[in-house]
Order: C-alpha cells, then structure tokens, then sequence
C-alpha cells in the first residue's frame, strides 16, 4: 500500500476505464484508449516511443511530490438531473460531478490501493460500496426476518434511517483523523488528503456554467 505507483498498477486501469462522460478538459476515456493503442503499435520502431502507462506512471510521481492542485486537474463539471417533487426545488434534483478523465485515473489507483484495508476494517454488516458485498443481502435478511416474525407469531418492526446527501456533508479533517487512528500508512493519507482539498466544481446551468468554486466539505 506504500510507495510510489508500479507499472503494473497502471495497466491495471485498463480494465478500470468505462465510456464516462469526460470533464471540463473535455478529454473521454476513447482518446486516451486510442492513445495507448497508437503507443503500443509502435514500440517496433527504432528507437520506439515510450508507451503511455509509462509516461502515467511518471505523471503519478509528479503529482506526488508536487501536488494534484494543478493546471485544473482535479477541476469538475457538476450537472443538475431531476428526480421528482416540485421542479423548481433544487433539492429535488441529483447533482453528477464530471470529473477529468486523467484525475479518474489516478483516484482509481488510489482506490485499488486503499480497498483491500478499507474491507479488512469495516464491519461485516457493511454492505454498500464494498467490494465483495451487495446491499442486496441487507434485503434478503430484512425479507426472511419478516417472514420469520410471521412464522412464530413475534410483533417487530424495520427502522430504516438515512442521512441525506451524506456524501456532501463529510467533513475532510474529521475522515482524514479517522484515517490515522486506524492506522492507514502516512503516504497513502497524504495522497487522500491531496486529493480531497482544494477541489473545484462548476454548474452546468442551461447552455453555460457557473463560475468555479472550491468544495470546502464531502468526498
């Protein structure tokens, strides 16, 4: 989990790379997978050029040691959908944050590295956004509980809670602390930490955008 990223890494991203929208940089992931076929058919030639996991991994390193706040790297296009209610309240609309393609890339290193301690430490009963686990399970248990109340006559009742636009409301010192004490090693917190300040988003509004502004809380 420590140390600079390998090579293999970054081929590893090739699996990790869907047709997502791309970011205010307007790059999609098609450019950047027909880069890496352009590279690769050329490493015949004499002298051959360096392939584009190599160049990543030195554009990882660089980001490393100086920072990812840089040439709006981690800058981001936010767009409004509308899910339901009154359609004049902001509050009912999902907000999707477009991030640049490269900026992709590299959190997903991070992920990778940060999951299987992520797994090792959260409680079984964990389910969302585990590899490995389905909320699914959570359903099925809830529906035989049911069924077993039912079965043995036994009064009971589902109390289900949910924290609205949870994501929006972390607080990045606090995680950053809970990182610590549980012991997550000191480079890889230094690279979330990085990674989670300073961002800046902009909303998509009709045929324009907003003017940028820095998130100062959520993940």
């Amino acid at each position: 989990m420590s140390g600079p990223f390998t090579l293999d890494e970054m081929k590893a991203l090739w699996l990790k790379m869907p047709n997502t929208a791309p970011g205010p940089d307007g790059i999609h992931y098609g450019f950047w997978k027909r880069l890496m076929s352009i590279l690769d058919a050329l490493q015949d030639g004499m002298p051959p050029p360096r392939t584009f996991w190599s160049v990543f991994t030195d554009i990882t390193r660089d980001i490393a040691e100086r920072g990812s706040s840089q040439e709006g790297f981690k800058d981001a296009n936010v767009s409004l959908f509308y899910k339901k209610g009154d359609p004049t309240l902001v509050s009912n609309y999902r907000p999707i944050s477009s991030m640049n393609m490269d900026c992709k890339m590299y959190t997903n290193l991070i992920n990778k590295r940060l999951a299987p301690w992520a797994v090792a430490k959260l409680h079984p009963d964990q389910k969302g956004f585990v590899l490995g686990r389905l909320m699914s399970n959570h359903t099925r248990l809830a529906s035989e509980v049911m069924h077993l109340c039912d079965a043995t006559e036994t009064p009971g009742l589902i109390v289900g809670l949910d924290q609205a636009k949870a994501y929006d409301r972390v607080d990045q010192g606090w995680l950053l602390s809970i990182l610590v004490a549980f012991g997550l090693p000191a480079d890889l917190i230094i690279l979330i930490s990085d990674l989670t300040n300073n961002c800046r988003s902009r909303v998509r509004i009709n045929s324009g955008y907003s003017p940028y502004f820095t998130l100062r809380q959520g993940v």
